[in-house]
């Protein structure tokens, strides 16, 4: 087991996974522990906690590979299911995008596109595309974060549950913000990629629709 250095500060702490920040040698790294569940048999506990992190460090040195912003993998300790990165030194987008002018928006929501075109013209699906998990430093730079739900595919449906997702998390968030944003961000996606833009709109389109049935049904029983 291997440990680079103690807890600075301690970034997020969720049922999975604990994220904190330590200095190492000087550099300001992020360290992603995934936590123990109880309710496994140990030896069974450990394994997926191992190849999970085995998983999300591959789908993040594959997303690098395609030029998608991402933090850098500093270290990958197997036996400890920890993950040491480069830490990124900015806000999380649903903390931002509230107080920008038009210009800035947009021009923020098509890199952000063109980081998810990347993403996924690498056959990678984010799972978790949320303005939560886009970091934006100083210069309106986004970078995508947190892997731990992302899959290698080609599927077209997967690509679409992120763009979804994305949508949902601005009408939740940023409702009045939601329509230019998403303009500008399928504006940004269709530069990368966009010989499949229609298939991946027609497919949100219809997860949208899926999901207004289901809630009528329980609205109507």
């Amino acid at each position: 087991m291997l440990s680079l250095g103690e807890p600075t500060e301690m970034i997020r702490l969720g049922a999975e996974a604990a994220i904190y920040t330590l200095n190492w040698n000087g550099m300001e790294l992020v360290a992603k522990k995934r936590i123990p569940k109880p309710y496994r048999h140990p030896l069974l506990d450990k394994e997926i906690r191992m190849q999970r992190t085995a998983s999300e460090a591959r789908i993040i040195s594959e997303a690098k590979k395609h030029g998608v912003a991402c933090p850098a993998i500093i270290l990958v300790d197997l036996d400890d299911a920890t993950i040491y990165m480069q830490r990124i030194r900015g806000t999380e987008a649903r903390n931002v995008i509230g107080n920008l002018n038009r210009e800035t928006l947009s021009m923020l929501a098509k890199r952000v596109g063109a980081l998810t075109g990347m993403l996924h013209g690498g056959g990678i699906a984010h799972g978790d595309l949320t303005l939560s998990n886009v970091i934006v430093d100083e210069r309106m730079n986004p970078y995508l974060v947190d892997f731990g739900l992302a899959t290698f595919t080609k599927d077209i449906e997967e690509f679409a549950v992120d763009v979804h997702l994305l949508d949902r998390s601005l009408q939740s968030t940023h409702y009045s913000l939601r329509e230019e944003f998403m303009r500008s961000f399928m504006e940004g996606y269709g530069t990368i990629l966009g010989g499949i833009l229609h298939k991946i709109l027609e497919k949100v389109k219809e997860i949208e629709s899926r999901g207004r049935y289901v809630e009528r049904r329980r609205r109507w029983g």
